[in-house]
């Protein structure tokens, strides 16, 4: 990338959370909703202003005067005793419904002589919702009276604005005469039934109705339901009075109050002699029935069991005194440029910083997050709600490291390593010329400094920083000490320092190892000084074990393989410039043409294990066959075959050489496929196993060895034909031929193979591709080869649920035992796959 990479990373991030903020990312709206509890757990307070009073006809009430539910005549003797202390409004907690009884005893009549005089009395009733918004029709004129306006043009607002009524149950029909001040009561918590929001406003029949503590709080502040005035997803207006706050849905955000700190009196006090009245004047009374058993509980932010009336209570407190929590800074755009701009400035900044101060100032930042939350709440009631930036810097501190990697900065990350390497080996070399200088103060120099060092790939600074220091140095080579896995590269190496300032690294003379002998340089430290990476030593051993690497030097560095030495020059008219890889018969080499100057993959099938004459003879006979046969296939996704011939015990392949890697590396590297890039190169597979079926070439050997895939995702399938030589070839032979991990049934058998044992293969392939593992197992090869003669894989996303279900068809159909049972050929996978493919090339256009 260009200089401008971490530019790229950063604005990256900030459309990624950008999505996610608009689109409400469900598991940070949770997390936000967490943070906003426990806030209000820490700030909430056990103080407040006691405008509310609570009357309960509690235990002490109902021994006195009865068990609940009381008569109508007992609720008006209440009702009339609260009003008689002029209140400025009374709530009732209950719903008055009809009550035949109550009628015919003439109790209701009672009540409705009482209410007729009591003006400020609040009604509640009940709601039964509704899936849609209906159209305006006229509503009774006790209800209307008390409808809403809107502050828009029409007098409308969105369909999920408000709660939406289909049934409403009012107090009986007598009650309503009186005129009471209605107000509907519903409660209902969030979708983790934790209960924080009261919802405000009610949509029927078209028109906009008041929640009973919202129409207390009007009659509390002497204001008319026709001045109560809705601003949509913002707020609600009572007259110039008071202004509360709402979100999208017409909700009130609750802000509670610890332990319970309202006054509360006892029906018994109030109905029986000696109490102070002036108690209650000028409060809101809320008159509640408190019974344990019958009552409703919700868990809040600062309680797990806060009952019914206590909500009532608390949302006319937070309505009257002035007591309300403001969602701060909830404006869509005003977040999304704050998102953005703190991605600009992280962008400018951290990689001008060392990765230390990197971390240290966005640990700052998320502190600071964290304390403005705590900050504005306890000491403005405005509730910031920073998640989203908070994921932001979480993000920025998963890529600081990554700034000068190779994932970021591609070749230039490589530079930049060299370069630190390169000025802490100079300033170390300078600290010790100017301590030995003042240790030695004339006399002879001190016995050179000697320290071992482990080569190891991740630490080639430290052989430059002790060449540049004029130290004496042992390195011992992470070569040396994998010798068991990877085999020796020559025996022990030493590196010295000496006065002609050079540096020698030799292998061990006396073995005779190619790459020993090949591992002599010297480094000038006149000019700057060269960073041994002794990575360059792992690949050269790394390369001697894998099988079938025709390859590759790949321009994009995903993977890049020197070709190693070789006695070889020629193969018949072919010059021949190193070893490419090792097949199981012969080795591949790097050839070119020099004919037409053409870069070439040499494979070469050995036939010195063969005595007999006329056996030889056939297997170059066949070879010869089977190679002009693979040579007539020319299709996109085929290694091109150009030639055949022998030289001297060996027989050669002139094939195209690729860039690219085996799909065999790309899964022993663990690479993340998409689903869409799996389907992708099994498309072009079957396209390139469909052709040569028809060919009749059946390539026998479908395995990721086999499978060269670019740097743009096209695939190669290489060694049709040749397959069928080698084996048969190992097998006459004695030869081992390696794990049959991808091998049909049929084969193993010895029955008959056409096409359909290459779909086998292929879906071996393809379930390795979704899973990074095989479908068939054995503690050894019998085993393993019993595993896939008899045992049933499991599905692909019975192990990973992300796996699509459609994948499951294909592989599992692939890998069935029967031929007959599985796909004729490989257009019906491409078929199953095509819509799949195409659905992803349609949404990129």
């Amino acid at each position: 990338m260009t200089k401008y990479a971490s530019y790229i990373v950063f604005l990256l991030i900030s459309i990624l959370v950008a999505t996610f903020y608009v689109n409400g990312f469900g598991p940070i709206e949770s997390l936000q909703s967490g943070i906003n509890d426990k806030l209000q757990n820490l700030t909430a307070s056990d103080e407040m202003v006691q405008n509310v009073v609570i009357v309960t006809i509690d235990g002490a009430a109902q021994d006195q005067y009865g068990s609940w539910p009381w008569g109508h005549d007992r609720i008006a003797d209440l009702a009339a005793a609260i009003a008689g202390a002029n209140p400025k409004v009374i709530v009732l907690d209950f719903e008055l419904q009809e009550n035949a009884a109550q009628e015919k005893a003439g109790n209701t009549k009672i009540l409705t002589e009482q209410l007729s005089w009591i003006d400020n009395l609040v009604v509640p009733y009940d709601i039964a919702l509704a899936t849609f918004r209906s159209s305006r029709t006229s509503n009774p004129d006790y209800l209307f009276d008390y409808s809403l306006t809107v502050n828009d043009q029409l007098g409308i607002m969105e369909e999920n604005s408000s709660l939406l009524a289909r049934k409403l149950f009012l107090p009986a029909a007598k009650i309503l005469k009186t005129r009471p001040k209605l107000g509907f009561s519903y409660i209902m918590p969030d979708d983790d039934r934790i209960l924080r929001h009261q919802s405000m406003v009610m949509n029927y029949e078209g028109y906009y109705y008041p929640s009973v503590a919202l129409m207390a709080a009007a009659v509390y502040e002497k204001i008319l339901p026709d001045m109560v005035k809705i601003t949509e997803g913002l707020e609600i207006e009572l007259g110039s009075r008071v202004t509360i706050p709402i979100n999208e849905k017409s909700e009130f955000f609750l802000n509670f109050y610890k332990e319970n700190p309202f006054v509360k009196y006892s029906a018994s006090q109030i109905l029986g002699e000696g109490f102070n009245f002036g108690q209650l004047a000028g409060k809101a009374v809320l008159i509640t029935v408190d019974e344990f058993e019958n009552s409703e509980y919700f868990k809040t932010p600062v309680s797990d069991e806060t009952p019914r009336h206590l909500i009532t209570a608390t949302t006319l407190s937070n309505l009257i005194n002035r007591d309300m929590i403001t969602i701060g800074f909830n404006s869509v755009l005003y977040n999304l440029l704050l998102l953005f701009l703190l991605g600009g400035i992280c962008a400018f900044v951290m990689p001008q910083i060392s990765l230390l101060y990197r971390f240290v100032t966005l640990g700052i930042g998320l502190f600071l997050l964290i304390n403005v939350n705590y900050f504005m709440l306890s000491s403005f009631n405005v509730l910031v709600e920073l998640s989203y930036i908070g994921l932001e810097f979480v993000l920025f501190m998963a890529a600081a490291p990554m700034l000068e990697t190779s994932l970021v900065l591609g070749e230039e990350a490589e530079e930049i390593r060299k370069k630190k390497a390169k000025e802490k080996a100079k300033k170390r070399m300078e600290r010790l010329r100017l301590k030995a200088k003042s240790q030695s103060d004339g006399t002879e120099a001190d016995e050179p400094v000697v320290r071992e060092i482990k080569a190891s790939s991740s630490d080639p600074e430290n052989v430059a920083t002790a060449v540049m220091s004029g130290e004496e140095i042992k390195v011992t080579s992470a070569i040396e000490q994998d010798q068991d896995k990877k085999g020796s590269l020559g025996g022990s190496s030493a590196i010295s320092f000496n006065d002609h300032q050079s540096l020698n690294l030799d292998g061990d003379d006396s073995g005779d190892s190619e790459e020993g002998r090949g591992l002599s340089q010297k480094i000038n430290l006149d000019s700057e000084p060269e960073i041994i990476d002794p990575m360059s030593l792992d690949k050269v051993a790394a390369a001697e074990n894998e099988d079938d690497r025709v390859l590759i030097t790949d321009n994009d560095g995903s993977f890049n393989s020197t070709p190693q030495p070789t006695d070889i020059t020629k193969l018949g008219r072919y010059e021949v410039s190193g070893i490419l890889g090792k097949g199981a018969m012969g080795q591949v080499y790097m050839g070119k043409d020099p004919a037409i100057n053409r870069p070439i993959a040499l494979k070469t099938i050995r036939l010195d294990f063969v005595t007999d004459k006329n056996e030889m003879a056939e297997l170059k006979e066949r070879l010869h066959r089977e190679a002009q046969a693979a040579g007539r296939l020319s299709h996109p996704n085929i290694v091109t075959i150009y030639d055949v011939g022998s030289e001297g015990d060996l027989q050669y392949i002139a094939m195209e050489y690729l860039e690219g890697q085996t799909l065999e590396e790309m899964i022993k590297r663990k690479v993340k496929f998409n689903y869409r890039i799996i389907a992708q190169i099994i498309v072009q597979i079957c396209a390139a196993m469909d052709y040569a079926h028809k060919q009749g070439i059946v390539h026998r050997d479908i395995k990721p060895a086999n499978i060269m895939i670019r740097s743009d995702y096209r695939v190669k399938v290489m060694d049709f034909g040749i397959a069928r030589v080698e084996s048969s070839s190992m097998t006459k032979t004695g030869i081992a031929m390696g794990t049959p991990n991808y091998i049909s049934p049929e084969q193993l058998k010895g029955q008959h193979v056409d096409n359909k044992a290459d779909i086998f293969s292929l879906g071996v392939v393809m379930y390795e591709m979704l899973l990074g593992k095989r479908p068939f197992k054995g503690e050894n090869i019998t085993s393993l080869i019993y595993s896939i003669i008899h045992t049933e894989p499991e599905k692909p996303s019975s192990i990973n649920p992300q796996i699509p279900l459609l994948f499951d068809h294909v592989v599992l159909r692939a890998l069935k035992k029967d031929p007959k049972e599985r796909y004729q050929n490989a257009l019906e996978i491409t078929a199953d796959l095509s819509d799949f493919v195409d659905s992803f090339s349609a949404r990129k256009h």
